[in-house]
């Protein structure tokens, strides 16, 4: 597990192969995770709570219908995100959501569903790390905002990159939002994450 802080997020990843089945869960959760049949949802849900375990100790994690986590009895905003190789959970007191994915050439079959032409200017096309960077970026504000249907490729929309940052435009539901989001590359994957 490894931890640590952007700005006013706090984070904890952790690596699936390392996620410990016996640790300390709530009551509550020890009965959910009993209802969980496949393996891989059992480790990601096991593994959330072991990062949990440290970031927001006896906390409990609920999730809305569409999936979204919160915690009973407390404001603070987390997000989740996992990988094929990890899991991972941020905390803030602002609204945050992140991505993890691993760098994988898969991207480049999806990658006409989700670029669109200006972006074509700040991420190469064929750029495998480039498109997962972008991907993370339009999950996180998928993420954020919780609407049914938003479109990666015209309602989420990258107007701005400097670096490793991202200005992001959301267009929904009759609302024009600018959002500044980060990347950052852990090992073989990108995290990606909003900073307002």
């Amino acid at each position: 597990m490894i931890f640590f802080k952007r700005l006013h997020i706090k984070f904890g990843i952790i690596q699936k192969s390392d996620v410990d089945i016996n640790l300390w869960m709530l009551e509550k959760e020890i009965g959910e995770l009993k209802k969980i049949h496949s393996p891989k949802r059992k480790n990601e849900y096991t593994g959330i709570r072991q990062l949990r375990n440290e970031l927001l100790p006896n906390k409990q994690i609920i999730y809305n219908s569409s999936g979204r986590p919160s915690l009973v009895d407390d404001s603070t905003k987390l997000s989740i995100s996992h990988s094929s190789q990890s899991i991972c959970l941020a905390i803030s007191d602002f609204p945050v959501g992140i991505d993890v994915e691993k760098i994988d050439d898969r991207i480049l079959k999806v990658k006409t569903k989700f670029v669109n032409c200006e972006e074509k200017k700040f991420y190469g096309f064929d750029s495998v790390e480039d498109l997962t960077i972008l991907w993370t970026i339009k999950e996180c504000i998928y993420k954020l905002y919780d609407i049914k249907g938003l479109s990666f490729m015209e309602d989420i929309r990258v107007i701005e990159r400097n670096g490793n940052e991202h200005t992001c435009l959301v267009h929904a539901n009759g609302m024009n939002k600018t959002h500044i989001l980060k990347h950052e590359r852990i090992n073989s994957e990108i995290l990606s994450y909003n900073i307002n």
